[in-house]
């Protein structure tokens, strides 16, 4: 007296609740998986987001090829110069260029400026060098090594030097206001030359006060042998 379900087998209904679980559970990881891809694109767009601003990144150093080693003495004294060393702001290219020998030292001061057509960077570092042999003349000490590099200075940027004193002189007819209006390579033009005025000046004062010293010197020594 077989019931109305003895036809189909007794296994068939467990299959019918493994597979509601089963989708149960696949819905749940579908979920997750696209809250993961949600949260995915958007850490991809954070960290792309953050890639482009500028103030995320971080700061990278400026590297600056200097053309030789005196041009980057120079520029290093320069910049860490300090108002209460007066005098010595610029001890350390002296230094340098003690323990070369002339050559070294002639191709050392040829780098600062290649000519008129290099005055865009060469200008800077002769001012630079002028401001050096200025501080060097007014400090009165290693004279003769001091008269050396700047013989060699002017031999050597004497014609570049020559030329931009005539093209600013050619300039001194102009007003106070054309002058204001003067873009800063013309400044930076007025500045150099009136530093190659002062070390005229300073060098010709310190020539003439050890000149003076020698004259004495030998003054003595005249009356010294003659009392003998």
């Amino acid at each position: 007296t077989g019931g109305a379900n003895d036809g189909v087998p007794a296994d068939e209904s467990a299959p019918d609740k493994d597979s509601g679980w089963d989708a149960v559970w696949s819905d749940d990881d579908a979920e997750e998986d696209a809250k993961d891809g949600e949260n995915n694109n958007e850490g991809a767009e954070t960290k792309e987001a953050m890639a482009d601003d500028p103030l995320t990144q971080p700061k990278r150093r400026k590297v600056v090829h200097h053309r030789s080693r005196l041009a980057e003495l120079l520029q290093n004294c320069y910049d860490a110069k300090d108002p209460a060393s007066v005098g010595e702001i610029y001890s350390d290219v002296t230094s340098y260029l003690s323990k070369m020998g002339p050559s070294s030292i002639d191709v050392e001061i040829s780098s600062l400026c290649y000519g008129a057509h290099d005055l865009e960077d060469g200008l800077p570092l002769l001012h630079l060098a002028a401001l050096w042999l200025l501080e060097s003349c007014e400090n009165r000490q290693s004279f003769e090594a001091i008269n050396a590099y700047l013989h060699r200075f002017l031999h050597v940027h004497g014609v570049v030097i020559a030329r931009l004193d005539d093209a600013l002189k050619s300039e001194e007819g102009a007003t106070e206001e054309s002058i204001e209006e003067e873009d800063p390579r013309k400044l930076k033009l007025r500045e150099f030359i009136g530093t190659i005025s002062q070390l005229r000046e300073k060098q010709k004062s310190a020539s003439n006060l050890l000149q003076g010293k020698m004259q004495h010197t030998i003054c003595l020594l005249r009356h010294l042998s003659r009392m003998v």
